[in-house]
């Protein structure tokens, strides 16, 4: 199912409809998260890797089957996948990280499995019972401040409430100063600061902020 939720600035035909993502979407949110996340894939993947590292995270994805896609959303406009984000709740488990050893290992040999996945579990959360936690909130930079972010975020939300969950949260980096700012205007407010030497070492980020919504 997809719902329409906003519209493109740049061309008022082109709808934004966000559904549930698919198994022919990986490439696509790969290339998402890489152009969004691109500090996050440099560590894990050396500054050289990308294309090596989409291919180990799609190996990942297809060893895992349709577990990995759980709570994964993504925003099309015309057919066109230019947005994602991921709901994740305490119900839906965690990866099978064998799974993903196992691939990234094929991929990138045992120095550079261990490398990317630590790099990738730098900002793991432990979700509460009565959470929905978002992640991975990535719009082509082609479409940015066309509301694609705010409707992934509302069919985030929607799904969280569906499940009966009382908050919403989410990390954020402390020098990411207009993510912050959207996410405040959809009534997200600042619970605590996280410090990690090894996110400031790796990615370059010393602060990430998890930002809390009551639903």
């Amino acid at each position: 199912m997809s719902i329409v939720v906003d519209q493109l600035q740049a061309s008022p035909e082109a709808q934004i409809e966000v559904r549930p993502a698919r198994m022919a979407d990986i490439y696509t949110i790969l290339g998402l998260h890489s152009e969004a996340f691109a500090d996050k894939f440099g560590a894990a993947f050396g500054p050289r890797g990308t294309e090596r590292g989409i291919e180990a995270m799609a190996e990942a994805w297809r060893r895992q089957g349709s577990g990995a896609l759980r709570g994964m959303l993504v925003a099309t406009a015309g057919g066109e996948v230019i947005g994602t984000t991921t709901l994740r709740t305490w119900e839906m488990g965690v990866d099978d990280s064998s799974a993903a050893e196992m691939a990234f290992q094929r991929v990138l040999g045992v120095w550079g499995a261990f490398r990317s996945i630590f790099a990738l579990s730098l900002l793991d959360h432990q979700i509460a019972r009565d959470e929905g936690y978002i992640t991975d909130v990535a719009v082509h930079s082609q479409h940015r401040r066309r509301g694609v972010a705010r409707a992934l975020l509302a069919r985030a939300e929607a799904e969280a409430r569906d499940r009966r969950k009382r908050t919403l949260g989410l990390y954020v980096a402390a020098s990411n100063r207009g993510a912050r700012i959207l996410y405040r205007q959809l009534g997200f407010a600042d619970v605590r600061m996280r410090h990690s030497f090894m996110t400031a070492l790796l990615l370059k980020r010393w602060g990430w902020v998890y930002m809390r919504k009551l639903l």
